[in-house]
């Protein structure tokens, strides 16, 4: 009789597991694979970004909260290089499960062996993305792409009886001394700057001199060297800066406070700054973590990346509202557009050029 008993009730929770299995919303609209009916018993994923990203993040993610049973926990930093230094500092014992970093910085974090490599198991979207966004050595991949060229105000120029600029160089000329805002060499488009420059004054990533003599020479001329977004969004709305290399999601918010913003891509060309989503080698949650990079790149939650995080997704499939393409790189033609870098020699590059930089051009 008992075991009668104990049979039936297992039945009935095999059964009333069913149904909550086929009732749960979000299992194929989050994108993810095989690990999405898993009950991760409230568990706290630690994702590590930008502080200005936080609640975008956050909506981003409901629907993996609900699927895994988790709560997403924002650790948040201003710049990649806090971050990245939070996470060499706790590599031994890490804080976080994942980070999100721009293409570059995470490189750094790959030689220094801050993180896994993916499970392609798990992370069954790869082959859904853009060239530039899947890691060739088998890391983080990116989930989205801004990227940087020359904006400006268009009423200030206009006011001054100055020609709009067309190239990154022709910021250093004197007749915009006092007005520009440029990347300095610790943030994550100073170099990409430095070697677009090189490259169109017939030097290389491998000899940057011409680049950085001119920054060294017309190093008055430039008003804001910058390390934060949020420096130069005070520095236009102020009116300290009229021009800048910046990033294209900032466009609407300058737009909206009142400025008469318009973009340029340099002749050096406009180039990518890819964030990508790592996991954490030691990590608490690393299982979960995967399931995060998957749903990161998922088709359904790229379609979503634009309106949320502001930013371009790169999974090929994903679409984005017209309005939103207006500044925001979409589609093929203007992904190909886009300069790429060598990330792995710009890492190792980077700290002889910081050195230099900071010494010569950016001296306090």
């Amino acid at each position: 009789m008992m075991k009668k008993r104990l049979m039936a009730l297992a039945l009935t929770a095999a059964v009333l597991l069913g149904l909550t299995a086929c009732g749960k919303t979000g299992n194929t609209d989050t994108g993810t694979n095989s690990g999405s009916n898993k009950d991760f018993g409230g568990a706290e994923l630690v994702v590590a970004t930008w502080g200005w990203a936080e609640a975008g993040l956050k909506s981003l993610a409901e629907d993996f909260e609900k699927t895994y049973n988790c709560t997403i926990v924002v650790d948040p930093t201003s710049g990649n290089g806090d971050r990245l230094n939070k996470l060499m500092a706790e590599k031994d014992a890490p804080t976080a499960d994942v980070a999100l970093l721009t293409k570059s910085f995470a490189e750094t974090g790959n030689q220094a062996g801050l993180f896994e490599k993916i499970d392609t198991s798990v992370v069954t979207d790869l082959g859904n993305l853009y060239d530039f966004a899947v890691n060739a050595d088998g890391y983080g991949p990116c989930y989205s792409v801004c990227r940087y060229g020359i904006m400006y105000n268009v009423d200030a120029l206009k006011n001054a009886g100055l020609p709009t600029p067309t190239s990154y160089q022709d910021l250093f000329d004197d007749k915009y001394a006092g007005m520009v805002a440029l990347p300095d060499m610790t943030s994550t488009a100073g170099p990409y700057m430095l070697v677009a420059m090189a490259e169109a004054m017939g030097g290389s990533q491998e000899d940057v001199s011409a680049a950085m003599t001119l920054m060294q020479e017309k190093k008055d001329n430039i008003d804001l060297w910058y390390s934060t977004s949020s420096d130069v969004v005070t520095a236009f709305t102020t009116g300290e800066a009229n021009i800048a290399v910046f990033m294209d999601i900032n466009m609407p918010g300058l737009t909206k406070s009142g400025l008469n913003m318009a973009w340029v891509d340099a002749a050096e060309g406009s180039f990518a700054a890819p964030a990508s989503v790592n996991v954490v080698k030691g990590c608490k949650n690393s299982e979960l973590a995967q399931l995060f990079v998957e749903y990161l790149i998922s088709n359904d939650t790229q379609n979503k990346i634009a309106s949320t995080l502001n930013e371009a997704p790169v999974n090929k499939n994903a679409t984005m509202a017209d309005e939103l393409k207006t500044y925001l790189a979409f589609g093929e033609d203007a992904i190909k557009a886009l300069k790429e870098f060598d990330e792995s020699y710009i890492a190792t590059a980077k700290t002889g050029w910081i050195d230099t930089f900071q010494r010569t051009v950016n001296v306090q």
